[in-house]
Formats: structure tokens, C-alpha cells, sequence
């Protein structure tokens, strides 16, 4: 049998971790290089689209859809590193049109924990 106390401590600590990384900054960012349709496709070979808009300074809306992650929507915050965080994804601006899409997989039977990094581009503004 299950460990109850175990499931609800590590649902905690995973439901506590900070969508700003630590020693992050903010400074205003160039609305043209992040807002527009990016697409790409995951670990798995099916595609993901992450919709960025109203870019304002450091803030943007994203929605972030995928075979594995379903649809999420957040206002994001965008470091001076070109990165934010949305759920289990973490985007990087990597150039003009350019980002990779780092995301923590779960294996659901072990609990164990990998990063897959996958690459998306910019198809509209």
C-alpha cells in the first residue's frame, strides 16, 4: 500500500517550486523577437504550439498546448536571460525565430525525473 504521507510531501515540494528561477532579473524586452504562433514538435513526435502574446516589458500571455501537456495558459515573467517558465517547460530564446523547450518528464510507474529538450519556431507575429 501506498505511503499517503510520501504522495502528499512530494506533491508539495513539486507544487512549491517557483516559476522564477532563483537569482532571476527583469528588464523590458523586445515585444517582436517573443510574440506570434511557435511550433515544434516533443519527445514524442507530436506537435506543441506555444501562442505568446501582449508582450509588456518583462510580461507576456502564453499558451502553451501539447499531446502530453494539454493546455496551459499563464502571464509569464521573461528574464534578462530569455527564458520563462510555464507548468513543467521552461523556453529559451535561442536566436531570430529560434527557442528551445526544456520540460520535466515523470515517469508515472517510478517517479523517476528527466528533462527533455526539444527546439520551436517562430511561424507568425
Amino acid at each position: 500500500m501506498v505511503d499517503i504521507m510520501s504522495i502528499l510531501q512530494s506533491s508539495y515540494a513539486s507544487a512549491s517550486q517557483s516559476l522564477i528561477p532563483t537569482g532571476a532579473r527583469f528588464a523590458k524586452v523586445d515585444p517582436t523577437q517573443w510574440q506570434g504562433t511557435w511550433t515544434g514538435t516533443d519527445y514524442n513526435k507530436q506537435p506543441f504550439t506555444i501562442t505568446i502574446s501582449n508582450v509588456s516589458g518583462y510580461r507576456a500571455n502564453v499558451k502553451f498546448q501539447s499531446a502530453s501537456g494539454g493546455l496551459q495558459t499563464q502571464r509569464v515573467f521573461i528574464t534578462t536571460k530569455n527564458l520563462f517558465r510555464i507548468g513543467d517547460s521552461q523556453i529559451q530564446l535561442t536566436g531570430k525565430g529560434k527557442a528551445t523547450v526544456s520540460t520535466v518528464i515523470t515517469d508515472p510507474t517510478t517517479g523517476n525525473r528527466q528533462m527533455e529538450t526539444d527546439h520551436a519556431t517562430l511561424q507568425s507575429s
